[in-house]
């Protein structure tokens, strides 16, 4: 800290203003794209219309991405971030590979159900890239690997398995988002995934046909997934305790409701006889 013509200049705090203006600029940079890339036909997105949407010149942009690229890699980490680490919670009460393996595509497609415009950012960002991002790809590959070595898959490749759960996986996601799927779309969906990857049928229906468990909320701070999949913040009061045993009750809701119902699996159920 110094003086200058008669005030104390604080550089730390100097500092750490100019990196929170930083920061807050990224952020809008980020929402505009979000805004502008969750719709159907967003891919189209340009520069100058994020740059329209955030309400900055065309240099500010350029201070922080390098190019659209970029952008589109930062945005899907952060779309899939809180998110992922919800299910990555959730995975550590389910048995082996091929329950996470289950979980997850059903997570991934009945969350783009919640929140479209979640949902269609995560396919235009991965639209030329890699889909839903790397670290995602790099779990998917882990864990199909791991279900190799225990015996759960057959395939003989997890780089196979991954290419087909990701394809599969933006494949389903792009028809819940186009058309008004049925409520157990993303349990077909899982049913057939599994049997590519080696799981036999036996195996692939019981695990479908489970019903999800909540996911932990996705955090409240975080705008980029506004879905509602379940559970309570744990903030250890006795209100987040009431509400963690209101939200362990089986929930109903409509064929574009919340993913983690028993209505889901039951209607799962009644169309065994029916899957093509």
């Amino acid at each position: 800290m110094r003086k200058r013509a008669g005030r104390k200049i604080n550089r730390t705090r100097r500092a750490e203003i100019g990196a929170e203006r930083r920061s807050r600029t990224r952020a809008a940079i980020l929402l505009a794209a979000l805004d502008l890339l969750g719709r159907p036909h967003g891919r189209a997105t340009r520069i100058e219309d994020v740059c329209a949407r955030a309400r900055i010149a065309r240099g500010t942009f350029y201070n922080y991405f390098t190019g659209m690229e970029e952008l589109l890699e930062s945005l899907s980490d952060a779309l899939t971030r809180d998110f992922d680490a919800a299910v990555h919670s959730a995975f550590e009460l389910l048995s082996g590979p091929a329950e996470r393996t289950c979980a997850a595509i059903r997570y991934y497609l009945h969350g783009a159900i919640q929140d479209p415009r979640w949902g269609w950012a995560m396919v235009n960002c991965s639209v030329g890239t890699t889909l839903f991002g790397e670290e995602i790809s790099n779990h998917v590959q882990t864990t199909i690997q791991e279900g190799m070595d225990n015996g759960d898959f057959t395939i003989k490749s997890a780089e196979v398995g991954r290419d087909i759960l990701l394809g599969t996986g933006i494949a389903a996601t792009i028809s819940v988002l186009q058309s008004a799927s049925p409520a157990d779309y993303p349990e077909k969906i899982a049913f057939h995934l599994l049997l590519g990857l080696g799981a036999s049928a036996k195996v692939a229906e019981a695990l479908t046909g489970r019903p999800l468990r909540d996911l932990p909320r996705v955090s409240p701070r975080s705008p980029f997934f506004r879905g509602a999949l379940g559970g309570v913040e744990r903030v250890g009061t006795e209100r987040a305790e009431a509400a963690s045993s209101e939200s362990a009750r089986p929930r109903r809701r409509g064929a574009r409701g919340a993913p983690v119902t028993r209505a889901a699996s039951a209607a799962f159920g009644r169309s065994r006889q029916a899957r093509s």
